[in-house]
């Protein structure tokens, strides 16, 4: 007789903020679903057993901003190369690609990878791929509302909305009347596609309080702790209750660190006040020279370091990111009949330190390292133990 289960995890400790479990658990896998979860699951009845004794079991991790339209874009990583063998089993490539260069991406980068790849659709026809040469959206007949949404609506099952990069050097440097109809063009080709709304709100020319005016629940802010001069801290050091009431009406607060978009003493400070970020992401790019980028496991390490509760940086990369795609019935929970994508991570003791953009230090006594992959109920095999930046 053929086994009951074709994976086992056992011994380990389940945190699982969707279901509100914190406990040792047992996880068996079969058909690339979560077949059961346990106090004890006998190892006979598995074809392979993952012994995860003293370990931390976790959903697949989910990363809400990353760029990985590799070998197309410039700045584009390979998911499975740099995100999976991390522990990330969902990446969604945050307007990497427009309408007209979404077409490459479908059909000949996402079909490589072993991750599962979502996307949000740039407002620009081109994506990212001239920015480097000039702003995307410096030119704002780029910003084609119709095509947008239909290419949109035609990939339905890969596109989860429109992105929009308000910042100098999107929308053409201190162009306040291009970033404006840049944001009004990307509500309204996401209003039009009955999708979410992802907007840049870093080093942007139009007030932050302006921005989020725009944004409903469910759609994001990503960069939400840069330190330029409009961000969620007024002048007194306090969070400006515009930034409150939009995380109040459920708009989500995502990070994209990036390490330049992300400034530790406003991340520190909004923390502090009990404003946490909704979800925790990398913005994961090929960096130019000098640009330290974490992988999604750096991050969780240095905001458990900054103060954040474990479990609220466990649910941020799991539960919260799997609802801020709207794909919490399939992902970011190892409920029974859920997708079988689980890590198997080490909370390992020592000395490490994590930087930003601004050269912010954040020293952490505990870190995060990857034992164990599981993908549609797989086991993947790991290279040697990666860094905690690439």
């Amino acid at each position: 007789m053929p086994p009951v289960y074709e994976l086992l995890i056992r011994g380990g400790v389940l945190m699982d903020p969707a279901q509100g479990l914190s406990a040792k658990r047992d996880i068996a896998f079969r058909d690339g679903k979560v077949a059961a979860v346990a106090e004890t699951l006998p190892g006979g009845e598995a074809g392979e057993v993952i012994e995860a004794t003293g370990a931390l079991i976790t959903p697949g991790l989910i990363d809400l901003h990353a760029h990985v339209y590799h070998g197309a874009l410039y700045i584009g990583m390979h998911a499975d190369r740099t995100s999976l063998v991390n522990g990330v089993t969902t990446v969604v490539d945050a307007g990497s690609a427009g309408w007209m260069t979404f077409p490459g991406f479908r059909d000949y980068v996402m079909p490589t990878y072993q991750a599962r790849v979502f996307a949000f659709l740039h407002i620009s026809a081109t994506g990212l791929t001239i920015n480097r040469v000039v702003p995307e959206l410096a030119e704002i007949k780029f910003a084609q509302v119709e095509e947008a949404a239909r290419v949109a609506k035609e990939n339905e099952g890969l596109i989860l909305g429109i992105k929009v990069r308000i910042a100098n050097n999107a929308t053409g440097p201190g162009d306040q009347a291009n970033a404006r109809e840049a944001l009004r063009r990307a509500r309204q080709a996401a209003d039009l596609a009955g999708v979410r709304l992802m907007v840049h709100v870093s080093d942007t020319p139009i007030p932050l309080p302006e921005i989020l005016d725009h944004l409903r629940a469910g759609d994001v802010a990503t960069h939400i702790f840069n330190g330029n001069a409009e961000q969620i801290l007024d002048g007194r050091g306090e969070v400006r209750r515009e930034v409150r009431a939009a995380a109040e009406r459920g708009v989500v607060l995502d990070v994209g660190h990036a390490s330049v978009h992300c400034d530790t003493n406003i991340a520190r400070r909004a923390i502090a006040q009990g404003l946490l970020p909704t979800t925790l992401s990398t913005d994961l790019h090929n960096p130019p020279p000098g640009r330290i980028v974490y992988h999604l496991r750096g991050l969780m390490s240095k905001f458990v370091a900054l103060g954040m509760p474990l479990d609220e940086v466990i649910a941020s990369v799991t539960s919260r990111a799997a609802a801020a795609i709207g794909k919490s019935a399939e992902i970011g929970s190892l409920a029974p009949g859920m997708a079988g994508d689980a890590v198997v991570l080490d909370l390992e003791e020592g000395q490490f330190s994590f930087v930003d953009g601004a050269r912010n230090e954040v020293k952490a006594s505990r870190r995060f390292r990857t034992r164990h992959v599981i993908r549609g109920g797989r086991r993947l095999p790991l290279p040697a133990p990666a860094a905690d930046s690439i």
